[in-house]
């Protein structure tokens, strides 16, 4: 199993330089304790936001500012809305910040092209006289004009359903002729079927539930299956909301006020709703708001002996999978204990996870 940060970008409206500079110290840490990847979320920010959090619209340009402060972790957008803005810019830049994060210490291309059509908001759409019913499509074709900028080296012209061009030529091209590393977040089958096929990295959110995680990466497996590639859990990377404390009162509390804070913010989302669909739980807008999410496994929380087991069991619960991501971004307790809780994951949790049963995620053909 590999490990990594999920930049979750949900602070406390100060401004966006203190938030992105805080982000980017847990990726510097990150980077020097071992992690493999930091995803970063794109987040442009909605009423009940404004004002109350700040916001990442574009995170490639922190990865950029980060690319200078590492040496190894890989870094990629979880995930960028393609499907918002011309398909040949987007190709443009990603290309351009591969090139700025270059290789690390292996040689390997540390940027990942992470994409998707992101969180159901109308309104991010409309902002861009964009049609929001025709997203799905719209980044489905996208991704194929991205794809063909990076690859092709003669200029081509677009005539699509939504987008058009004449005489493109994308310069520069990404370090690999294939371009970067792919990676998706997706309830689309249609995407789901690209993913399994290409062998994109599938990503999921930190509130998704275990069985739909397993799933879902049955049927991504399927479409694998069905292109002859080898039926696999490695290319899945799952998030969770874990902090490490001295006891798990003691997580508890460093949380409780940060919690109380987003909660308040979330609801007007339907957070709480969702909460309630999804995994049948009562969650108060309040102080108290950690003690139900804790209670419900939704939070990682404790000791580091407790948050093994708690992992463990998730793990299995999900079927198994490669990858871990740790959600930061946050404004839990303060800088130092969110550092110490990351230290401890990687010092005392990491190895021992490295241990479960790697036959779990390389699934057999024939099961």
């Amino acid at each position: 199993m590999e490990f990594g940060i999920f930049s979750n970008g949900f602070r406390p409206h100060s401004t966006a330089a203190e938030s992105y500079a805080e982000d980017i110290r847990e990726i510097v840490l990150a980077d020097e304790l071992g992690f493999r990847d930091a995803y970063i979320s794109e987040h442009h920010g909605e009423p009940p936001h404004i004002g109350k959090v700040d916001t990442i619209p574009v995170p490639d340009l922190l990865i950029c500012k980060a690319a200078g402060l590492t040496r190894n972790i890989r870094m990629g957008s979880a995930v960028k809305l393609i499907h918002l803005q011309h398909p040949v810019d987007v190709a443009i830049q990603a290309a351009v910040t591969d090139h700025l994060l270059g290789p690390g210490l292996l040689g390997a291309g540390r940027y990942i092209f992470g994409f998707g059509t992101g969180f159901s908001a109308p309104r991010f759409s409309e902002e861009r006289g964009l049609s929001f019913d025709d997203r799905q499509a719209r980044l489905m074709e996208s991704l194929q004009i991205i794809q063909q900028c990076w690859q092709t080296e003669q200029p081509f012209d677009v005539d699509g359903r939504f987008w058009k061009g004449k005489g493109i030529l994308a310069l520069p091209k990404p370090l690999a002729a294939q371009g970067p590393p792919m990676a998706t977040a997706t309830h689309s089958d249609a995407m789901l079927k690209i993913a399994g096929e290409h062998g994109y990295t599938l990503l999921f959110a930190f509130l998704d539930q275990p069985q739909l995680i397993n799933a879902r990466v049955e049927k991504y497996n399927d479409f694998a299956a069905a292109a002859g590639r080898p039926r696999s859990r490695k290319n899945v990377t799952v998030s969770r909301l874990v902090y490490i404390a001295d006891s798990r009162e003691q997580a508890i509390e460093d949380l409780r006020d940060a919690v109380a804070y987003e909660v308040g913010v979330q609801a007007q989302r339907g957070f709480l709703a969702m909460l309630k669909r999804n995994y049948n739980i009562d969650v108060p807008n309040d102080r108290s708001a950690i003690d139900v999410l804790a209670g419900s496994g939704l939070y990682v929380l404790g000791t580091a002996e407790e948050v093994t087991r708690q992992l463990e069991d998730f793990y299995h619960q999900c079927g198994g999978f490669g990858t871990l991501l740790i959600v930061a971004g946050k404004s839990w307790a303060n800088s130092e204990k969110r550092a110490r809780s990351m230290r401890a994951f990687m010092q005392d949790v990491a190895p021992k996870l490295r241990l479960l049963d790697d036959a779990q995620t390389q699934l057999a053909t024939a099961e």
